[in-house]
Order: structure tokens, then sequence, then C-alpha cells
């Protein structure tokens, strides 16, 4: 079983339930192999500080496969976009979800800004939410788009990493948590950080 961080919006109850339903929707056409964490669900209860918050976030993305992150929306959400740099500083593999049928256009054909792109190990999946709606409704359209997550999955599974060596992996989560602080390094602990690796290796996230 792959272990995905979900990582969008969801100050509000159209992205909460949207989340949700998607996620749900993944698990059930794969039969769990990928099992999907809602932000949402991890932070609640949890407002202490924002500091607390950010690091339950940046801890499920170093303890996560793969990251799904929703790429909705005229401009990307912030903290998607934080959390975005960290997994790919880490060689996370990824999935670029877009249901916006809006287009950015900094560039030809771009439908967000162009520094977010051209990271290796990322599936881009677009799928037109508006128009699958008027022309098939809400569960079939959940149904295409989880599909087509999974299919992204699938891909970036199989990408060789950009890390290639134990040495080159843990060096890199090292100087990811030492440089977003915040207490992060208390958290992640070396013993726990070895275990996470250890895991990733063995379901070939990373090709060592």
């Amino acid at each position: 079983m792959f272990e995905v961080y979900f990582a969008g919006d969801l100050f509000d109850q159209k992205h909460i339930t949207g989340n949700l339903a998607l996620v749900q929707c993944i698990e059930k056409l794969f039969d769990n192999k990928f099992k999907c964490l809602l932000p949402q669900d991890i932070e609640a209860g949890h407002w202490n500080s924002g500091v607390d918050v950010r690091n339950r976030d940046i801890k499920a993305i170093i303890e996560s496969d793969l990251v799904l992150f929703n790429f909705d929306g005229v401009d990307i959400d912030s903290g998607t976009t934080v959390e975005y740099v960290i997994a790919k500083m880490l060689d996370v593999p990824s999935v670029l979800l877009r249901t916006d049928s809006r287009s950015v256009n900094y560039l030809i054909g771009s439908d967000w800004n162009l520094m977010m792109s051209g990271f290796p190990r990322c599936a881009i999946v677009k799928q037109p939410a508006i128009v699958l709606y008027n022309e098939l409704g809400l569960e079939r359209t959940h149904q295409i788009i989880a599909q087509a997550v999974i299919n992204g999955f699938q891909k970036v599974v199989q990408e060789k990493s950009v890390l290639n060596s134990y040495e080159e992996i843990i060096t890199a989560y090292n100087h990811v948590i030492k440089l977003c602080g915040g207490g992060l390094e208390e958290i992640m602990t070396q013993e726990l950080l070895h275990e996470v690796i250890r895991a990733k290796i063995e379901k070939n996230i990373y090709t060592v």
C-alpha cells in the first residue's frame, strides 16, 4: 500500500467535501492500494499554533510515498505551493491535479505559474470538472478524475528517483528538516527518519 498526502485548499465546505469525495473514490477504485491522508483530518482540533499545524503537514509529506497536489485556481494556494517545493526537494513522486478549466496564460498553454513547472517525477492530470459534471453528473465525474489520478500515481512510481543512494536520501531529508526549523527536528527524530526512508526504499519509491 502506498501512503498518499493530499495537498490543497481545505478551509471551506466545498474544498473539505470535495477533497473527501475524491479520496474516497480513489481508495475504492483501487481497493485501498493508495491510502490517502487529508490534511483537514490531521489538523482537526490542533490549532494551538501555526507552526504546530505546519509541522504536522510537513511531517506527513516526509512520511508519504506520494503526494497529490490540487493545482486548481487562478493562482495556486500558497500553502500548497510551499508543500510542493518541500516534496520536490525530497524527490517525492507527485501528481499535479487540475480540474479548473480556466487558464492562467502566463505562457501559451500554461495553467499555473511557470515556476511550478519542470520538476522531475511529476505527472500532470487535467480533467475539466465543469464539463464532466454537465455531461456525466457528479458521481461519474469523481470516478473519472479518481481514475486519472491513479494512472498518474502508477506512472510516477515507475520513474527512476533523482536521489539514488541512501546517503543522498538521508542528507536531503536532514537538510530540509533543518532548514524548515520550528521544532521539526524534534518531531522527525533520526530513528523515525531512517525508518521512513527504509520503508520507501522497500516500496521502490527510491531506486537505490
